[in-house]
């Protein structure tokens, strides 16, 4: 485990679905995101009801069960596609092992999805750092912390798994 990499964050290895793609000078204001961030918008074609009451809580499930229909969609469509690859993941950057050819200092966006039982799907922006011990080391641009603690949170709940395999054997 590479510590310049991870910092004080801890780290595990996984195996997740995960792809590199170049980033083009200018693309790192993309940014980290999440795949899933919904805007759940007012529905207005639900018919007027006597009962405002009734009305405001079906236009909240209108726009719930919207929200649930396009993360399953997500969830399926593209980032169901993505290979899987052995990784070294942490809140600080990732090692993404295998034959990359990525130039040190370049941009490049992780596009992975963290299996969890609300399965993550991230776009992650990130700069090379070198290549090492027969994988891609991996800084993180500026994300938000709440990105960050979700991959944080993933860390940690990987980390318990192993040790409860571990103790089981």
């Amino acid at each position: 485990m590479d510590n310049s990499l991870h910092g004080s964050y801890s780290c595990v290895e996984a195996f997740i679905p995960i792809t590199l793609t170049p980033l083009s000078e200018g693309e790192e204001r993309l940014g980290t995101r999440m795949a899933t961030d919904i805007q759940l918008t007012e529905v207005k074609d639900l018919p007027e009801l006597d009962d405002k009451v009734l009305q405001t809580w079906l236009r909240v499930l209108d726009a719930k069960l919207d929200a649930v229909l396009t993360l399953l969609h997500k969830e399926h469509g593209e980032f169901s596609q993505l290979p899987y690859r052995r990784v070294e993941i942490s809140g600080g950057g990732i090692k993404i092992y295998g034959q990359e050819q990525f130039q040190v200092d370049a941009l490049v966006e992780i596009k992975t999805l963290l299996p969890s039982a609300t399965p993550l799907a991230l776009y992650i922006g990130a700069k090379v750092l070198r290549y090492a011990d027969g994988g891609l080391l991996l800084n993180y641009l500026p994300m938000s912390e709440d990105i960050r603690d979700r991959i944080v949170h993933y860390v940690f709940s990987r980390q318990r798994e192993l040790m409860r395999k571990k103790r089981d054997e």
